[in-house]
């Protein structure tokens, strides 16, 4: 575990990207469901306030309209892939696990190291990655591409990621399943694509 600590830290190091304040896990969908996603974060916001000013009504009319775009494949597995990244940046194992799907055909692949198969050996990666310590990661370049036959989808997107000692830039791939009716990550491959340097910003 120590060799796949320092080959995890080796290839994080590169150039700082991120801008300080902004949300952990925060994704940027292109494309014609950009709008969508913008609206459901606006709607979700709104329906706090309802409830927050105790307007039942409205909040029974925001949340009849946030049900109705989230039913949308491409919104619900946006959703799933920030609450990947969202689990990331906590280091929750609680939240990655309820991330991922079950079954032996799960994948992940980790910057420099080679391909983990199976739930319980990605959940263990991923154990050992939160035990080196926390992450500040921003997402961005986001794309969704439905595959044949509706039940399976291709995410791909750059992670800039901040461990405080190490940074870098990671290109991702992610692959989500429908699994009794929520979309779960089954596969996760990310790489370094950036020379790696020494972090600027850590005394």
């Amino acid at each position: 575990t120590a060799g796949f600590d320092v080959v995890l830290r080796r290839d994080l190091r590169a150039g700082r990207r991120r801008r300080r304040g902004e949300a952990a896990g925060a994704c940027r969908c292109q494309g014609g469901d950009e709008a969508s996603v913008d609206e459901v974060g606006r709607l979700r916001s709104a329906l706090e306030q309802a409830i927050e000013g105790e307007d039942y009504e409205r909040a029974a009319s925001v949340r009849d309209e946030i049900k109705r775009l989230t039913e949308a494949d491409k919104v619900q597995i946006a959703d799933a892939n920030e609450s990947f990244y969202r689990a990331f940046g906590n280091g929750s194992m609680t939240e990655m696990a309820q991330v991922w799907g079950h079954g032996d055909h799960c994948r992940v692949v980790h910057p420099g190291a080679g391909c983990i198969m199976g739930r319980d050996g990605v959940l263990t990666s991923w154990k050992h990655i939160f035990s080196v310590g926390g992450y500040d990661i921003k997402v961005d370049q986001v794309e969704i591409h439905s595959l044949a036959g509706g039940n399976s989808a291709l995410v791909t997107c750059t992670e800039s990621v901040d461990s405080g000692a190490t940074m870098g830039k990671i290109i991702a791939t992610n692959i989500f399943e429908k699994q009794k009716g929520e979309w779960k990550m089954v596969h996760h491959h990310g790489s370094s694509n950036e020379v790696l340097v020494e972090n600027p910003w850590t005394i």
